[in-house]
């Protein structure tokens, strides 16, 4: 049996994995770049609530800070994607597009007015933007990349995808649990149709508070190999305090494979799916050292892995570091997810059997 999968000829000991997040803020609160802890590392249930429903306890650390913290935990693919609405540490969120225009198109880009070079901190940089858009009736985020775009302008998400594309940009739907259940998966087929420039979705976002792996299936049973969806991962940190359960920092994240360090290479390794994303959940969610496709089947190996769980369809039909292909007849896709301790897990992209 063949399988169509975006590892097809990697050469796993010839590309380095490099940690990535592509869903962050800039600090609402004090933080240090020293520490790997989320912060304020004070509960929420402890603190006030203001009157936004937010809690500012401190004040706002640089972005230049957030970076370094980052960057300091491992990170050498990066991405700031500030609310559309959020500028120079102003809120506008129910401020229309028409009313000051100038203002909302400003982004979080370029890093060098925090004084910040990526080239210097050994990171590879993105500009990007949390937008919105119109999709059922209601605001949707997506997250642009490598586009100066500021504002979705309250446009259809159709449209917005379209001027992401005009611009040569990626884009990438965050928690999108967080606007429909899995049963609505219909919702997404139109745009994920119409715009090859949407690559996939948050299946992890935080500390796993929008769970989007029952859509993600539903999504990669409709579509097959014709339309794939990448799985991608973020930690949506706001430098806010959170619930005990919440904390967010380097919680969720994307592990690219690149044969080098750099701009081209990511866009390609996103672009063809050429990566894996994990949540941390309460330990360290174990590395994928390589995977071996065969006639016969598949094998993940993970040499830190408690288990692993191959889901097909919606369903778990295997576990074990390897899935037999017969198992696979009359199957859309298969996808691997590698668990470790504490609630910690890494997840393939989909393998399709053909």
């Amino acid at each position: 049996m063949e399988t169509l999968h975006p590892y097809d000829g990697l050469e796993w000991d010839e590309h380095e994995q490099q940690l990535t997040q592509f869903h962050t803020h800039e600090p609402r609160n004090t933080i240090r770049d020293d520490t790997c802890i989320h912060e304020p590392s004070i509960d929420a249930e402890t603190v006030p609530i203001d009157d936004l429903g937010k809690n500012n306890l401190s004040p706002a650390s640089s972005p230049r800070t957030l970076l370094k913290k980052y960057r300091n935990v491992g990170y050498t693919v990066f991405s700031l994607t500030e609310h559309e609405y959020y500028v120079e540490r102003s809120k506008y969120k129910n401020v229309p597009y028409e009313e000051m225009p100038e203002r909302l198109e400003q982004t979080s880009w370029p890093w060098a007015k925090w004084n910040v070079d990526p080239a210097e901190l050994g990171v590879v940089a993105l500009p990007g933007t949390e937008l919105r858009a119109s999709h059922h009736g209601s605001l949707h985020d997506v997250i642009g990349l490598d586009t100066d775009i500021g504002h979705g302008r309250q446009a259809s998400m159709t449209a917005l995808l379209e001027r992401i594309a005009d611009q040569d940009g990626l884009a990438i739907l965050p928690h999108p649990s967080k606007y429909n259940e899995a049963s609505d998966y219909e919702r997404y087929v139109s745009v994920f149709e119409a715009a090859d420039v949407l690559l996939g979705m948050e299946i992890f976002n935080g500390n796993d508070r929008y769970p989007s792996r029952a859509l993600w299936d539903r999504l990669l049973t409709h579509f097959g190999p014709e339309r794939p969806i990448w799985a991608f991962a973020g930690d949506d940190y706001h430098g806010r305090a959170r619930p005990q359960d919440g904390k967010r920092f380097n919680r969720s994240r994307i592990v690219l494979l690149l044969s080098t360090h750099s701009k081209a290479a990511v866009r390609e390794a996103l672009t063809e799916g050429r990566f894996y994303v994990q949540h941390n959940g309460d330990h360290h969610a174990p590395f994928i050292d390589a995977i071996e496709v065969t006639n016969d089947a598949i094998t993940v190996d993970s040499p830190d892995a408690v288990g692993i769980e191959w889901v097909a369809d919606g369903e778990v039909v295997a576990t074990g570091e390897t899935i037999l292909n017969d198992r696979l007849e009359d199957r859309t896709y298969v996808r691997a997810e590698v668990h470790g301790d504490g609630r910690a897990v890494s997840c393939t992209q989909p393998f399709y059997p053909v």
